[in-house]
């Protein structure tokens, strides 16, 4: 069954690119929660995975939307089962199948009262026809008959090189409690499984979130924390290889991913620093290693004591690695900003760029306004390289003070330095980042004629302007002196309508905002 989002297709049509601009844009619509879960680029296609959640009834389901090359959209497609209470995606679940060019959503169904869940698979064409879908009962059959409460459900799937379905979830011993026990499944492209492998929990952590094929043996990797993180690799069978403890820092569970790269296997955790306010707790950092896949011997790590690892709904999907086509890994999460050690309470989606041997190059955060600390909350959920180097990210925002209805879905596209509108720069230092960032006072905000601007402290260098309209064209540029804290700028020549504004400092976005000409 097909369905067409009116809501979103009107809505994304406003926000054209071209590719080789920048945007952040935020896709309304007239339910409480939509967010961007998972993005895959297919040639010169990019399809968005989205999920909606609305009250009542509490899930409406899960979307579909394909762009092209430009980032206009080409195609949309929700899908929802009106047996069920919701259909929901609990983790990245999100795959293109390559040989058959066909695409698989795994998460799973809620029936009334959260009593039930099953696991859930969709499987749609390159149209966004759904081809079949397959429900996943649970496995202790002699208990889910009559329990109150059997969970099941999906986190992640990847293809396997013939072309099969690799899927990992969780379920609940016995139908009691939470989702506490992990499988790993093999199903073919008819949707037929082929074996279940029914991870032992004295030995592997509760949530096992993402899989990671071996392009060369067709074998997999997962991480397990259960005593310390180990990486683990499986034949393609199911059956045990090997483990490598890589992690012995005090840490959380299950936030983790996998990026197998030529002979290296990138693995992004998180660990524990002590906090950095008293009486806050132990906020959970990033942590990257890279294990040759031949020897298992770890060939570096570096630990990334400023960005923190927090998903705003306490979900899993924190962590996403890319390989650009220079060879660089950019790592996306999302976390609590720090500003001189002191503690925001707001959500931003971060970005980190490292050469090949884990050496930082750049990092940046995002926010869809000005840099509102406390009054607006990003969501990071998952990011692709684009063709031209620049990164296409996508989530949900949230700001309580401004509209404390809806959640909306939210996406970003950077150049290959990572500048987006929204985006503030953070600086390396000795593996700790450094937010640096120039505070700015633009009034009046709207205005017809000049704008002023007012700074905090004097620059100690000479600031560039940049004013762009609503397609990313440069409309204004201008040199500000150092050591002048006021500015008045005049853009009385300007047509009206909104306008992104820059401050640039040794090559690097200091400061990020919107202004609106009258």
């Amino acid at each position: 069954m097909k369905y067409f989002s009116i809501v979103i297709l009107t809505v994304l049509t406003l926000f054209v690119r071209a590719q080789d601009t920048t945007f952040n844009i935020l896709l309304n619509s007239n339910v409480r929660t939509k967010e961007i879960r998972s993005i895959i680029k297919i040639d010169s296609s990019y399809y968005l995975l989205y999920s909606t959640v609305n009250y009542p009834p509490i899930g409406v389901g899960i979307g579909l939307i394909k762009l092209n090359n430009s980032f206009q959209m080409l195609d949309s497609s929700l899908y929802s089962n009106s047996s069920y209470y919701s259909v929901i995606n609990s983790g990245k679940g999100f795959e293109l199948n390559i040989i058959d060019t066909t695409l698989m959503v795994v998460g799973a169904i809620q029936f009334p009262n959260n009593q039930k869940q099953n696991g859930y698979i969709v499987k749609f064409n390159k149209d966004l026809d759904t081809i079949w879908t397959k429900q996943i009962l649970h496995p202790d059959t002699a208990y889910a008959d009559t329990a109150q409460t059997p969970w099941v459900g999906f986190r992640d799937v990847k293809i396997t090189p013939e072309g099969n379905y690799l899927i990992v979830g969780n379920y609940n011993h016995h139908c009691q409690g939470g989702m506490d026990n992990s499988f790993i499944m093999k199903m073919d492209t008819a949707g037929n499984i082929l074996w279940q492998k029914f991870l032992d929990p004295a030995i592997y952590q509760t949530y096992i979130i993402n899989i990671e094929i071996d392009p060369i043996d067709s074998g997999f990797y997962f991480i397990s924390d259960k005593f310390g993180f180990y990486l683990y690799k499986y034949d393609k069978n199911g059956n045990f290889l090997w483990s490598k403890k890589f992690h012995s820092d005090v840490k959380i569970p299950y936030v983790s991913k996998i990026k197998v790269i030529d002979n290296n296997i990138i693995i992004g955790t998180n660990y524990y620093i002590p906090p950095v306010i008293m009486n806050e707790g132990p906020i959970p950092r990033l942590y990257i290693t890279s294990i040759d896949r031949t020897t298992q011997n770890i060939n570096w790590t570096k630990k990334f004591n400023s960005i923190s690892i927090w998903s705003l709904y306490l979900r899993q999907e924190v962590i996403d690695i890319e390989e650009t086509p220079t060879g660089n890994l950019v790592i996306g999460s999302v976390g609590m900003t720090y500003k001189d050690s002191n503690f925001t309470g707001s959500h931003r989606a971060f970005l980190l760029m490292l050469n090949s041997n884990g050496d930082s190059l750049w990092s940046h955060y995002y926010t869809y306004q000005n840099d509102s600390i406390g009054l607006e909350d990003m969501q990071f959920n998952d990011m692709v390289v684009c063709d031209d180097g620049g990164i296409l990210f996508g989530g949900s925002y949230y700001s309580y003070p401004l509209d404390p209805q809806f959640i909306r879905a939210w996406l970003v596209k950077t150049d290959s330095m990572g500048n987006a509108p929204g985006m503030f720069t953070v600086g390396i230092e000795e593996n700790e980042l450094v937010i640096k960032n120039v505070e700015l006072k633009i009034f009046p905000n709207p205005t017809s004629e000049n704008i002023n601007l007012s700074m905090q402290e004097s620059p100690k260098e000479e600031l560039q302007l940049e004013l762009y309209n609503i397609i990313g064209q440069l409309v204004l540029e201008q040199q500000l002196p150092a050591f002048e804290k006021e500015h008045t700028i005049n853009i009385q020549h300007l047509q009206s309508g909104v306008y992104l504004v820059k401050l640039i400092s040794e090559n690097q976005v200091v400061y990020s905002g919107k202004i609106v000409k009258e």
